[in-house]
């Protein structure tokens, strides 16, 4: 940090206040740990907390370079519109923060990207192998409506070749003059289970009988399915996803085992 740095991170910080062993001073009133506490646990708070303490722990395994950090402050003030100090010195004070904590935040991201390549990383073809199926995907045509009578009649007349998928699409309340019934590709993991299921026991171009989704009736048929490829896209995608199991289940198991003042 240059001695320009410096100086804005001194002064950004909050105004000076009275000392206090532990807590807040919000006007002048002091809350201690224990009203903090308990505030955050009303408002729901302490999961996020318990998330953000696990991240700070585990991404000290992976810091940014000085340079690397510099280069993400100026890139921030250019892009926010902070080139002068006055302007970056206003906008730490307004969120309450000075500009190592303001650092600590935009590194966040490349942080988590470079400890799931590290962790992850080696291993992402052997969970694309694993989870390949839910990666592919599909294309097939679709209607619903609320009224299971108005679909009952809409898959005959499709299953007798009376109305094509597009011209009933087009009757639709609201629809436009370009309204399709297609849909897809789209990966299989969006579909709900049931119209997946009878899509993978439908041969292309079947009209299937009326499917119940919740409150709507349903009716599909087969284009096609899709399948996936390994590639840089969905690699990235692969590492998100473990990244994120794993730390909604390492959040899980500190919840569990965590304790408030009595």
């Amino acid at each position: 940090m240059n001695e320009r740095s410096a100086a804005i991170a001194m002064t950004s910080t909050t105004p000076a206040v009275p000392h206090t062993e532990s807590g807040l001073v919000i006007a002048d009133q002091h809350l201690n740990t224990e009203e903090l506490i308990d505030l955050m646990r009303r408002q729901g708070a302490i999961p996020r907390l318990a998330q953000e303490w696990l991240l700070d722990q585990v991404l000290a395994e992976t810091p940014l370079s000085s340079e690397e950090q510099s280069d993400l402050l100026r890139d921030y003030r250019l892009s926010n519109g902070l080139e002068s100090d006055e302007a970056f010195l206003d906008h730490l004070q307004k969120r309450h923060i000075n500009e190592a904590l303001l650092i600590k935040m935009i590194s966040r991201p490349h942080q988590v990207v470079r400890y799931r390549e590290e962790r992850w990383g080696p291993r992402a073809q052997s969970l694309y192998l694993q989870h390949k199926d839910q990666f592919d995907t599909v294309t097939y045509q679709r209607l619903e409506a609320a009224d299971a009578d108005v679909m009952q009649e809409i898959y005959f007349r499709l299953k007798d070749g009376e109305e094509s998928w597009d011209s009933l699409a087009r009757q639709f309340p609201g629809a436009g003059p370009d309204a399709t019934a297609l849909r897809g590709p789209v990966p299989v993991a969006e579909l709900e289970a049931p119209v997946l299921e009878v899509l993978r026991h439908c041969e292309p171009g079947k009209v299937a009988r009326p499917i119940q989704i919740g409150s709507l009736v349903v009716v599909v048929s087969l284009v096609g399915f899709q399948p996936s490829s390994f590639n840089d896209e969905l690699r990235t995608v692969l590492l998100r996803q473990a990244f994120e199991s794993w730390l909604q289940e390492e959040c899980s198991r500190m919840l569990e085992r965590i304790t408030f003042p009595t």
